[in-house]
């Protein structure tokens, strides 16, 4: 095929590295990468400051990308929330086209088409019970255990509990001080929070004593979640691209934060939104405007 010459070369460009973190618009697609709309065949995208602010229940996603997801379904490309929530807060938000789309939830420790589940990883119950017992030692820290089922946590009047059921909108249970033993369901991911501080206050000795038993990964600065080695949104969208025969250069992925990064190895195309960690703009082949200006839409609107 003909590709004229000014086309030509900034795709050169791109291959060479000279545009990979320039700020891409709707309708800047590359010949050999997107160009062709029917490429597609896999979109995944994060929630939480990607898609809508952090903590949003239903009602926050702009329907605009229900229409959108629903043009792309029709065409064959398949759509995936990749998120930390487990899959009860996820088809809340998609409330409209619940049953249209996948859930990566917890982390990516599940996958399920819509209430099938395809996909798990899950902990050991030891190593489960050694990192609830260590994480009820950090200091100024909550935590949360994530099931296959439910979530649970200690305390019904904690900050933690309000925000899961009244922000996230949660199927949370609080069971006490001894919830690791009162947990028969399997876990997937245990979730470390503090209001702002997650990062600093896992740093001294929780983060070195479990970074070579689990997977570590920042979720925001509220949040470390602890999941399997094996386990992460990475091997969520893996595990998509083996099941539907997709390629890498058929997929295309959005975030913001560190435990979006293992993704962006594995699309053709990768989007750090405007508000991402600088970390994670470095690792993402492409930026897109905020979720607050709805930057994802704009690049789906475009496919």
């Amino acid at each position: 095929m003909w590709v004229p010459f000014y086309i030509y070369s900034q795709w050169r460009a791109a291959e060479s590295g000279g545009m990979r973190r320039g700020r891409l618009k709707p309708g800047d697609a590359l010949p050999g990468t997107f160009g062709g709309k029917d490429m597609i065949k896999l979109v995944v995208s994060d929630i939480d400051g990607t898609l809508v602010g952090d903590g949003q229940g239903e009602g926050a996603l702009n329907p605009a990308y229900y229409d959108v997801i629903r043009r792309l379904g029709a065409r064959g490309v398949k759509f995936m929330a990749c998120s930390g929530r487990q899959r009860l807060s996820i088809a809340k938000l998609f409330r409209p086209i619940e049953r249209e789309i996948f859930y990566a939830c917890d982390g990516g420790s599940m996958v399920y088409q819509h209430d099938r589940l395809l996909y798990a990883r899950t902990f050991p119950r030891e190593t489960a019970e050694g990192l609830m017992r260590d994480a009820a030692e950090i200091e100024k820290c909550d935590f949360m255990v994530c099931g296959t089922e439910h979530a649970y946590c200690r305390w019904e009047d904690s900050e933690l509990y309000r925000w899961m059921t009244e922000g996230y909108g949660y199927d949370i249970r609080a069971l006490g001080s001894e919830l690791a033993h009162r947990i028969s369901e399997d876990i997937v991911k245990v979730s470390i929070y503090h209001h702002d501080h997650a990062e600093e206050l896992t740093a001294p000795w929780f983060r070195p004593r479990w970074k070579d038993k689990v997977k570590l990964t920042l979720a925001g600065i509220q949040w470390l979640d602890c999941v399997p080695q094996d386990a992460g949104k990475g091997a969520a969208v893996a595990f998509m691209q083996r099941h539907f025969g997709i390629s890498p250069s058929e997929t295309i992925v959005f975030g913001d934060n560190q435990n979006d990064m293992e993704m962006f190895s594995l699309a053709g195309k990768s989007y750090a939104v405007e508000n991402a960690r600088d970390e994670v703009k470095r690792a993402a082949s492409h930026e897109c405007e905020s979720y607050e200006r709805d930057g994802v839409l704009k690049i789906l609107s475009d496919l």
